[in-house]
């Protein structure tokens, strides 16, 4: 049995004001047909499918022709969970009528105990699907009180493991697909934080008692603890970090004694997404010349002095052009000119807090003070997912 695991399609981004519908669906078009002609027995997207909780009408109509496409066309399953970018209860419209078509949703916790049961030519396959575990909708489901993503996944993920350990065909091929941050894995500027001023990871050990962890969230493709404990990435770079990644989907085929054979199937941006560095007249002259030149670029020049409208001149060799930088030059011997970097921009709302109050006090958040603000800032962000 063959399974393609994917994640983080994130359709709908929008990339540096650039909307990347038209590399989406380029992409889509290599998975869909990576699927057939690997003839696999199901399609996984471990979450993230859309970028937001109300993505553009374009996206749902690209996800509608994909998934059409797969299920109706080619007879693939599809199965997806619901991740941290999602709108849980949007994404589940329909959920028990379209599983009878082949397209299996797991976007509740009252699915997560009925996992989808495939019968393939060498077995059976059951694939059990972990939404993405916001520790609030844990606790009301289960009258727990987790206070962070780690201790909502644990909870969650050792239950359904419980039920692994009860379930009647023992001799069947198990596969479990979540939404989660595995302690030491890569990480990117275009993955948003699990949580707000509490633990996210969680440790891979969770996932060691099913045959293959297909996970999402992360966008570099890696293993984590296990082989079979894997992210596939997401299909396109959706950030200048992401520059140096190889994208890819993720083959898995099972042998007899039910262990993951695992392969990466490459897939070729529209457009890719570079870094071009140098003195501003050679980037210019060079890009006459790029065959590569529709790609997305970031351009970081070299140059000391002032320069008359660079972006425009630029975007007429580059038309693609997302971002224009100036490389940071050393003042002195042991002076560096101090910019915040992307990394330091992208901390969390409670850091950013902190920092607004130190300038204005002189003193940091109290731990309390931190905890208080914690619950406001991720009582927002739960009303703005449910709009």
């Amino acid at each position: 049995m063959k399974i393609l695991h994917t994640s983080d399609w994130h359709l709908g981004r929008i990339f540096n004001q650039q909307s990347l519908l038209e590399d989406q669906a380029h992409i889509l078009q290599q998975i869909i047909a990576c699927a057939v002609a690997e003839q696999v027995d199901v399609v996984i997207v471990a979450g993230d499918v859309y970028d937001r909780a109300l993505p553009p009408a374009e996206a749902v109509t690209l996800l509608d022709r994909t998934l059409n496409t797969l299920i109706s066309e080619h007879q693939i399953p599809v199965v997806m969970i619901s991740g941290n970018h999602d709108a849980a209860k949007r994404l589940g419209f329909g959920a028990n009528l379209l599983k009878h078509s082949g397209l299996h949703l797991f976007t509740s916790f009252e699915q997560l105990l009925t996992p989808v049961t495939l019968t393939t030519d060498t077995g059976e396959l059951v694939i059990w699907g972990i939404p993405y575990c916001d520790p609030e909708h844990v606790n009301d489901f289960y009258g727990v009180k987790t206070t962070d993503h780690q201790s909502a996944q644990e909870h969650v993920t050792n239950l359904l493991k419980q039920h692994l350990a009860n379930h009647p065909n023992q001799q069947a091929t198990h596969v479990v697909v979540s939404h989660s941050f595995i302690a030491g894995a890569s990480v990117s500027d275009s993955e948003r934080p699990l949580s707000i001023g509490g633990a996210e990871c969680v440790d891979a050990n969770l996932f060691k008692d099913f045959h293959y962890t297909a996970l999402g969230h992360l966008h570099q493709a890696q293993y984590r603890g296990y082989q079979h404990v894997r992210y596939s990435g997401s299909p396109l770079k959706y950030s200048f970090s992401e520059v140096n990644h190889k994208k890819s989907v993720t083959l898995v085929e099972f042998t007899a004694d039910q262990q993951a054979d695992i392969s990466q199937y490459p897939l070729k941006p529209l457009r890719d997404v570079r870094i071009i560095e140098g003195a501003f007249a050679e980037i210019l002259e060079q890009g006459k010349n790029d065959p590569y030149h529709q790609d997305y670029v970031q351009v970081k020049l070299t140059d000391k002095e002032a320069l008359l409208d660079p972006m425009a001149r630029l975007r007429q060799v580059y038309p693609n052009i997302l971002d224009l930088t100036k490389r940071v030059l050393e003042r002195s011997d042991s002076e560096v000119v101090k910019v915040h970097s992307k990394e330091q921009l992208a901390r969390t709302e409670l850091d950013i807090i902190d920092d607004f109050f130190h300038a204005m006090t002189d003193d940091h958040l109290s731990a309390e003070q931190r905890q208080v603000l914690n619950d406001v800032v991720q009582d927002v962000l739960n009303k703005q997912k449910e709009l």
